[in-house]
């Protein structure tokens, strides 16, 4: 069976749920539609029942049932449910809150065998019957015809209960978390006076460390979450490194959930990738989803391992997905390098809360809408599969900084991620809607000077920055790089643990010659409203100063250099320098300019541009000017209607392969491609015969897959 092959099937088992009656059926329906794969849960409290205690019959019994239909099964360890019997061991093991509480194990929806969320990672009896527990899993199944790959690890978290995160209900601070987390700081800092230096504390043993609690401090609330990121991705490489031991022949990953889960819950898709043999997650089509784990694999395959195209529950069933709809979640993935999907799930489950949605099929076994769809779909591109699976993006010279520091400082300040994310989500899809391939890179990244090829680096809300990540954004911009950077760039130096005292901080105001003169809070603003005035002003911008007034508030107008109006967010930093070209006035002061550095520039905001609302064209303006400065073109030098139409080529043998054409519009548009051959498309049956500059006409809501035959050389 092949190791790593385009993936199209569905997720089966979550043990009681579907019930043996329903198997056989269920499996010949699966071959009947062409399915190549198949997932199965492999929980510890079902099949761990005591110390001695095995139960593999129903798994043994799927196992065959697959094989026998010719399904490449992928084994999936779910260890957030421990065993009853490991408390009794173990009483110890539980999680425990900031508030001093257990967390006493739990049935929820989604995993209803109980003991949720599982052991404290810290706890080492525990781990070493985790190991047991998977251990044996390996032995039993390794020699089995059906075996594909492990997925040693669904969805990473903490804690469920931290999903939305809140002091409250924070973990872990046990025992063995305080003792870990020590060794930890140990590690990073090399003495406790270090750590004294940086926390600002008095400490005179490691024993007095304390556990962080509340936020206020910044850098020892950083320190004990990236603990707990490093605890977890511990975790990740032992469960891989056992695979590769027990049962190198088959492949081996684990699958996150990028974008809701967060930094401060402890995941790092950068970090729990690395050791991966491919990567997946559960996603739709979000670009920011699947670019974060296209970025975070780092050109290892990436698969959807947990479609969630039938999302929905018993309160709100799920939609009714036809072909269209379920081309428009699939296709965007495919273009972005995804190379496969397994639905959540085959057929719907019938206990909890999550049921009666998910399936593929009804409550019965019946077909739905999706079904059909979803037929069709791998119809259409299984003859293809293989070329797809060769096939890559372009690579791009574009990057997001989405730092864990950062995202956890955010926390600090605001007490939730959620304005960070999103003033990432503006640029990312302000690039994929222009067509810009682009990627994520992390803080590590940036400190390790991992940028080749890229010409424009944007950094939104970059508050936190530590002093390598500093230095090394000095050397890039100086050897030829464009820097977009929004307001109080490196205001808070990790590695000092300080607010900076000139912004932008860690001696770049010095090197670079532009300085924070003065800032404050767009909510203490006052208008000028004649200065702003005294130009045209669109008539768009007339009627959000109607709405939004002249006084302080989220938003505020800034006076572009060429006559236009941007609007700015949450910050104002006026800006000054001898070298400095101001491209942007609020009250007759610059706060936005930009500024030659060595080879390179930076395009500074003293705004956060990424956190206006939609519609708010301030990110958009300084975006086409930033890339215009990079020499930064849309595939295939696409000019279209700006968010309307988006298309990534998929290249072999360094020509265009594939192409995936979305318009969002319910209108057709025209745009102009640069990308010679003849197009024809999977689904549609379109057929294209484009030549440099041609123009063609897009249909309405058109979600395609072509297969270029011919291109330049």
């Amino acid at each position: 069976m092949e190791r790593f092959p385009f993936l199209f099937g569905a997720q089966y088992y979550r043990a009681p749920t579907p019930e043996p009656e329903c198997w056989a059926g269920d499996f010949a329906h699966m071959r009947e539609l062409g399915f190549n794969a198949v997932k199965f849960f492999v929980q510890w409290r079902w099949s761990h029942r005591a110390p001695e205690q095995w139960y593999f019959a129903d798994l043994d019994a799927l196992m065959d049932l697959a094989g026998a239909h010719g399904l490449g099964v992928t084994l999936n360890f779910v260890l957030d449910v421990a065993p009853t019997w490991l408390y009794a061991r173990c009483p110890d093991a539980r999680q425990v809150d900031a508030m001093g509480h257990a967390v006493e194990p739990y049935a929820v929806s989604h995993r209803s065998a109980g003991g949720h969320p599982g052991p404290c990672y810290n706890h080492p009896e525990a781990l070493l019957l985790r190991r047991s527990f998977v251990a044996e899993t390996i032995y039993r199944y390794r020699a089995h015809p059906a075996l594909q790959m492990w997925d040693v690890w669904n969805e990473p978290e903490l804690s469920f209960q931290q999903r939305t995160p809140s002091m409250t209900n924070m973990v872990c601070y046990c025992d063995h978390c305080h003792r870990g987390f020590i060794g930890w700081l140990q590690r990073k800092y090399d003495s406790l006076d270090h750590v004294n230096a940086v926390w600002g504390r008095p400490y005179v043993e490691w024993s007095q460390v304390e556990m962080p609690r509340v936020t206020g401090s910044i850098q020892d609330f950083i320190d004990w979450r990236e603990f707990h990121l490093d605890t977890m991705t511990a975790e990740a490489r032992w469960r891989l490194a056992l695979v590769e031991s027990l049962d190198p022949a088959h492949g081996r990953y684990l699958h996150v959930v990028p974008g809701w889960f967060s930094a401060v819950t402890c995941v790092d898709d950068f970090a729990v990738a690395e050791p991966c043999e491919v990567f997946a997650a559960t996603m739709n089509a979000s670009p920011a989803a699947i670019t974060q784990v296209v970025s975070a694999a780092r050109e290892k395959r990436c698969y959807n391992v947990e479609s969630h195209v039938n999302h929905g529950c018993t309160d709100v069933h799920q939609p009714i997905v036809t072909d269209a709809a379920l081309r428009r979640d699939l296709l965007p993935q495919v273009g972005l390098g995804i190379k496969g999907f397994l639905f959540w799930q085959y057929r719907p489950e019938v206990l909890g809360c999550e049921a009666p949605a998910w399936g593929l099929v009804r409550l019965d076994g019946a077909d739905r809408p999706v079904t059909h769809a979803a037929r069709g779909f791998w119809e259409a591109i299984r003859p293809h599969a293989e070329a797809l699976l060769e096939a890559r993006p372009a690579r791009p010279q574009v990057a997001i900084w989405k730092s864990r520091k950062n995202e956890i400082f955010h926390f600090c300040t605001q007490n939730t991620v959620q304005t960070l994310n999103a003033a990432i989500e503006a640029y990312t899809q302000a690039l994929y809607w222009r067509s810009v391939p682009f990627t994520y890179i992390n803080d590590a990244m940036l400190a390790d000077g991992a940028l080749d090829g890229i010409r424009l680096l944007i950094m939104p809300c970059c508050y936190y920055l530590t002093q390598p990540e500093i230095d090394a954004l000095d050397r890039w911009v100086r050897a030829g790089g464009i820097l977009l950077n929004e307001a109080h760039l490196a205001g808070y130096n990790g590695t000092t643990g300080r607010h900076s005292r000139v912004l932008p901080g860690g001696g770049l105001a010095e090197r670079w010659g532009i300085h924070e003169m003065e800032s404050t809070s767009s909510f203490h603003l006052q208008l000028d409203e004649q200065e702003l005035l005294a130009g045209a002003m669109p008539e768009d911008v007339r009627k959000a100063l109607h709405q939004y007034g002249t006084a302080g508030g989220t938003h505020y107008p800034i006076r572009l250099a060429d006559g236009g109006v941007a609007w700015g967010a949450h910050r104002y930093a006026e800006l000054a320098g001898a070298r400095i070209v101001a491209e942007g006035m609020f009250n007759e002061a610059p706060c936005l300019a930009s500024v030659r550095v060595g080879d390179g520039a930076v395009f500074y905001c003293g705004t956060n541009f990424g956190q206006a609302e939609p519609g708010r064209d301030g990110l958009h303006h300084v975006l086409e000017h930033t890339l215009r400065l990079a020499d930064v073109r849309a595939t295939a030098d696409l000019l279209s209607p700006t968010d309307r139409v988006h298309l990534d080529l998929l290249y072999r043998d360094g020509r265009p392969a594939f192409a995936v054409v979305l318009n969002r519009t319910t209108e057709e548009q025209p745009v102009t491609l640069n990308c010679a051959g003849a197009w024809r498309g999977l689904f549609s049956g379109a057929q294209w015969r484009l030549t440099p500059g041609s123009v063609q006409r897009i249909p309405a809501e058109m979600a395609e897959l072509f297969v270029i035959y011919r291109g330049p050389s």
